[in-house]
């Protein structure tokens, strides 16, 4: 008998896996920032409309953090430091419009719909995937609520649309990998997907630079910040020259909803974290493009923008490192040092 599961329970006796703790340990220090951040833009909202979402938000993050103690607690594992009260300044006066609030919370609820989503193929006991099943669900309502009111408020960039073809089709020569650079083929709607998504989720990570650049404490910080507005920058300007060159639509910039206050609302590692975050998603939305972009000019596109991103995230792990910022993730045992043989 499979002792995993019993009458949809799990056996008292077996022991979370290394993904299944890594899951969870991801969730609490994600989840740990996101209190923060809900907090202070709970505090600078006045839209009454927007209020709601972010409270939803926050509620969702603060369960989370409630059933991370208590799997870590039953499991014997440290409960990790994570992100407190000491890194968020609720006096803070405004960093970002309302509008921003409710982007962020968007983009936000997209970004946890994926890792649920991963965290899911990767969990071996019920109560923990029954967990994230949970997880995934009311994420998907914070995601189906804030969507909906940005379609209502008009504020939200549509993905550009395509004239139905006559026919499917078959693809028939190898020109078909070719693009404007070296060929003929326009974009498909697939390129098109992973161009605008990867566009928007650049304006935001660009936009946020900006913001924390001008209100972080350390110069180290600064710099190491409009380096990473500098590259956003010139990622966007590629991928929205991508769109139009087939006179397709770019997304608005979010720019315009950082305010110009200088007094920081969070802590510089909270600040480090976020940017290390962001930069891993959007490296792997790159890899995914790589993945799926059917044209030989967009692999190349992806691939650098990719080593380029990759290259900003290990300046970023070394200023945490040098700071002390980087909590430890859990390590298997080291045999060797155990055994005496180092």
């Amino acid at each position: 008998m499979n002792d995993l599961m019993k009458d949809g329970e799990t056996s008292h006796n077996v022991r979370l896996t290394a993904p299944e703790i890594a899951n969870l340990w991801t969730q609490y220090q994600n989840d740990s920032m996101s209190i923060c951040i809900f907090k202070y833009m709970l505090q600078i909202v006045e839209d009454v409309s927007i209020r709601p979402i972010l409270e939803l938000a926050l509620s969702l993050a603060e369960g989370h953090i409630t059933k991370g103690r208590e799997f870590f607690t039953k499991e014997k594992f440290p409960v990790p430091h994570g992100f407190t009260e000491e890194d968020v300044n609720l006096e803070a006066p405004r960093l970002f419009s309302d509008e921003f609030c409710l982007t962020y919370t968007y983009i936000a609820s997209v970004h946890g719909l994926a890792g649920y989503a991963a965290a899911l193929g990767t969990n071996m006991r019920r109560d923990i995937r029954d967990y994230f099943v949970h997880c995934q669900n009311e994420t998907m309502e914070l995601f189906n609520q804030s969507l909906d009111l940005l379609l209502e408020k008009g504020t939200v960039s549509r993905p550009p649309f395509i004239n139905p073809p006559d026919n499917y089709e078959f693809v028939e020569t190898k020109s078909f990998m070719q693009g404007i650079l070296g060929g003929k083929r326009t974009l498909n709607c697939i390129e098109i997907s992973n161009i605008f998504w990867d566009l928007k989720k650049a304006q935001l990570d660009r936009a946020l630079c900006l913001g924390f650049a001008q209100i972080a404490k350390l110069q180290e910080v600064k710099d190491f910040l409009w380096r990473g507005v500098k590259l956003g920058s010139k990622h966007i300007e590629i991928l929205e020259s991508l769109l139009a060159l087939e006179h397709l639509p770019s997304p608005k910039s979010e720019d315009a909803e950082v305010t110009n206050s200088t007094i920081s609302p969070f802590s510089d590692r909270l600040f480090m974290y976020h940017k290390l975050v962001l930069g891993s998603t959007q490296a792997g939305v790159y890899g995914t493009a790589i993945a799926t972009s059917q044209r030989n000019d967009l692999g190349v596109h992806f691939s650098r923008l990719l080593m380029e991103f990759t290259d900003l995230l290990k300046e970023g792990f070394n200023i945490m490192v040098k700071h002390k910022w980087v909590e430890q993730v859990p390590l298997a045992d080291d045999r060797e040092k155990l055994s005496g043989q180092r």
